[in-house]
């Protein structure tokens, strides 16, 4: 039984995909009298049957000779022809390995407990339908996106990503920042997605093959024999990560996250901690061909970097909560980014490995505060210790699951990419930077945590009772799952037990810098001090932290400037060039015609006259030109 659980995992993903299209009979009010709670429990029910598919089918792996001596030397494959024709091929080629399936586990495990979760938060809300929908088709989409073996359908499952996006974040469409962040997000995204097509279009005739194990055997070929790279081939590498950098919301494509926080936070936390690491999943399948070339490579640490460390330092300016976290998001995925363009695969793997647990838990526990105290301005919130100590217990948990601070799963994965940048070409830089960006994070992390629940009472906060049942179990099932995974880890080989788990070189300094954030951050937020906002003289700093290093403005006088010009002068020559062209030529032959029209008389006897004068001039033309020599005299 369990090894036909293994063979048929690919079946998962269809499970949530029937939910999201089942709800389409309640979204429109097909199905009125029975109200919207049915579809909820309905998507609950199938992501619960998907989630059950793919631990079973993992234990199978884990547990059965058999299943696992094929699964891991002879993967279930499967194909689904979707176009052929004049020697072209694309189908959806899919393989279950084992990553595959943990990766599928953590998505379908964190579906169940969201939908669960969003149950007790979306409580009074009427758009059931639309909603528990959405969350069911991402969870379809991410399923099938790590399935997938083929560059081309992980684009095409991308782009539904992005209008699912779309749909989730506009699920209270009566607000206009809601219409807004769902646009912006939307369009920001595509950009990423536009020049990923681009490259994937192109490297089909330089490859010969869109498969990702195909790709990783042609780069295997081109670097034992020597071979140089085609033309033009780093800047399809570029395109190509050009989509992962969209996902991921990295700079300069970040700002869609930010927006995106105007979604229902259930959608957040699948958001923050599974949906932005599908472009990342996708960067690591094209790590064989990025590692071909070194200004790709040089691309993404430079990318990667810069993200870590700004997104971190805008983080420590923000008021809104939500916005807090999710240029945290972007900070550790830059790190990631990182780890790829130095060659860590493994590394990279790890950081991926050890993210999504603690950032659902950060983010389900901050919306138990958020339902119940009417408000994400941390400015508003305060002194929630002695009222809601488990959900700070939970937060707290998750904060030390995405710093350095051992014995948490995070440090060993921070460590391993420490060492990595101390064996790269510039160790110290890349070194500190590792550092400071686990500083800043570790800061940020305790700062929101300090405003919550640090300090004194607000008049938010006075009154502030714990949620219903149905938010609480799901968050401490979680923080129970983030507490038990060093070790789940490390009994898999992951990392080691030296003495606490991932222990190694350069541990110290990845702890002191841990250390150092997030001290100095407790001692600056948990008891309000005078130095946690900046001196009237550097206030300037913090409004242009705040306003995200003023960014969007930056964009608007560049980028849309520039297309608003462009669509300026198109209307323009459209008017005045194309229109005024067929305009003129028109109105030239209208009045051509009715200047002929006068010469009409109506007496046949000119007409006649007309004829014959031309005839007689023609015949006088074609006897006056030299008669035309014969083939056969021609030189």
């Amino acid at each position: 039984m369990t090894v036909a659980l293994l063979q048929t995992a690919w079946l998962v993903p269809f499970y949530p995909l029937l939910a999201a299209l089942l709800s389409l009979a309640w979204s429109p009010g097909v199905i009125s009298r029975t109200g919207p709670r049915p579809c909820g429990y309905l998507n609950l029910a199938m992501v619960a049957v998907a989630f059950s598919h793919s631990l079973l089918a993992l234990t199978a792996l884990h547990t059965n000779a058999a299943a696992g001596a094929q699964a891991l030397y002879r993967p279930v494959s499967f194909s689904w022809t979707w176009l052929e024709t004049a020697g072209l091929r694309v189908g959806f080629d899919g393989l279950v390995t084992e990553p595959v399936l943990i990766a599928m586990t953590v998505i379908t495990g964190l579906h169940l407990l969201v939908q669960i979760y969003a149950i007790g938060y979306m409580e009074m809300d009427w758009g059931w339908p639309r909603f528990f929908g959405c969350l069911s088709f991402f969870e379809a989409g991410l399923c099938g996106l790590v399935l997938t073996d083929s560059v081309f359908f992980s684009y095409v499952i991308l782009e539904l990503l992005t209008l699912g996006t779309y749909l989730i974040v506009g699920t209270w469409y009566n607000q206009p920042l809601v219409v807004k962040g769902a646009r912006d997000a939307f369009l920001t995204k595509r950009i990423g997605d536009l020049i990923l097509l681009a490259g994937v279009i192109a490297l089909l005739p330089v490859s010969g093959t869109w498969n990702f194990h195909g790709l990783q055997g042609w780069a295997a070929d081109l670097t034992n024999n020597g071979q140089p790279l085609p033309a033009g081939f780093t800047l399809i590498l570029l395109a190509l990560i050009a989509g992962p950098m969209g996902k991921c919301a990295q700079i300069p494509l970040h700002l869609w996250l930010d927006e995106a926080m105007e979604s229902p936070l259930p959608s957040t936390v699948l958001r923050n901690s599974v949906v932005v690491v599908g472009g990342a999943w996708v960067l690591l399948r094209l790590e064989p061909l990025i590692e071909l070339s070194p200004l790709v490579q040089a691309v993404l640490v430079a990318v990667g970097g810069t993200t870590a460390v700004v997104a971190s330092l805008i983080a420590l300016a923000q008021v809104d909560v939500k916005r807090a976290l999710s240029f945290l998001v972007s900070s550790w995925l830059g790190l990631l980014f990182v780890a790829v363009g130095l060659g860590g695969t493994a590394v990279a793997d790890h950081l991926l490995l050890v993210y999504p647990l603690p950032m659902a838990l950060i983010l389900m526990s901050i919306g138990t505060i958020v339902i119940s105290n009417v408000t994400q301005n941390l400015t508003q919130l305060g002194g929630l210790w002695s009222r809601r100590p488990l959900m700070g217990l939970a937060f707290l948990t998750g904060a030390a699951g995405l710093m350095g601070l051992p014995p948490f799963a995070s440090f060993a994965a921070l460590r391993e990419l420490l060492a990595l940048t101390a064996a790269s070409g510039h160790p110290w830089l890349l070194g500190g930077l590792v550092l400071l960006t686990n500083c800043l994070i570790s800061a940020g992390l305790i700062r929101v945590f300090g405003q919550i629940w640090g300090g004194r009472p607000t008049p938010f906060t006075q009154r502030s009772a714990e949620v219903l049942w149905l938010m609480v179990l799901p968050t401490t099932v979680l923080m129970g799952m983030e507490l038990h995974l060093p070790q789940l880890l490390v009994r898999n080989g992951v990392f080691s037990l030296t003495p606490l788990p991932g222990w190694g070189p350069l541990a110290w300094p990845l702890l002191v810098s841990t250390l150092v954030g997030g001290g100095f951050s407790a001692a600056f937020y948990l008891r309000p001090h005078g130095l946690a906002r900046l001196p009237q003289a550097l206030s300037g700093l913090q409004e242009w932290l705040a306003h995200d290093m003023q960014t969007e403005r930056f964009y608007h006088r560049t980028v849309v400037a520039l297309v608003l010009a462009l669509a300026r002068f198109g209307a323009w020559s459209d008017s005045r060039l194309v229109d005024g062209f067929s305009g003129g030529t028109g109105a030239a032959a209208m009045a051509g015609a009715r200047r002929l029209s006068l010469t009409t008389s109506g007496r046949s006897q000119a007409y006649a006259l007309s004829l014959v004068l031309g005839v007689l001039l023609m015949a006088a033309w074609l006897l006056a030109s030299p008669a035309p020599l014969p083939l056969s005299l021609l030189p």
